[in-house]
């Protein structure tokens, strides 16, 4: 019989604080830059909002169907206005989490039905294809939208703006 000695022990913690799928610099991203990058598991949206990106997104809340993002998946520092670590840069998965379809970019001249009949409600974000999804640029769903909010993973971005996003996606999350 062959026995394997462990000569370390080290708590879940520090594992998972240093497995990461994703390392990526968010300086590279200009303002109102949106970048969807392909990565082991899902997709993610990463976009560097400018201000005038953060003050929109207050005055479509009657619109939505989860403005609060109480019922949706994101880690306890994401449960905020901006659904971000910091206001600035939204990351999410790149899928619809019902239907499971691809988002796309969409700027604010995108007409949709749901725009057409309310041209002051949509100032861009996110269409999930060959759906009715339609998300704001924090990833809450309109509220025609046949989804919920888009799931954030679990991410963090240090000093020099370097966006790590974990392999562990309940690590923070409720």
């Amino acid at each position: 019989m062959l026995w394997q000695v462990f000569t370390g022990y080290s708590d879940s913690s520090t594992v998972k604080k240093e497995k990461y799928l994703l390392k990526f610099n968010l300086n590279e991203l200009t303002e109102s830059e949106v970048r969807i990058i392909q990565q082991p598991g899902l997709p993610l949206v990463i976009m560097h909002r400018s201000k005038e990106d953060l003050k929109k997104l207050l005055a479509i809340r009657s619109h939505l169907l989860d403005p609060d993002s109480k019922n949706s998946r994101q880690p306890k520092y994401a449960k905020n206005y901006y659904r971000s670590l910091k206001p600035e840069f939204f990351i999410a998965y790149a899928v619809s989490p019902r239907t499971g379809r691809d988002i796309h970019y969409r700027l604010e001249s995108f007409k949709t039905a749901y725009s057409d009949n309310n041209t002051d409600q949509w100032f861009g974000g996110f269409s999930a294809a060959n759906s009715n999804s339609l998300y704001d640029k924090a990833g809450r769903a309109y509220q025609q939208s046949d989804s919920s909010n888009l799931d954030i993973p679990n991410y963090k971005i240090n000093a020099s703006n370097i966006l790590y996003v974990y392999t562990l996606k309940e690590l923070d999350f409720d």
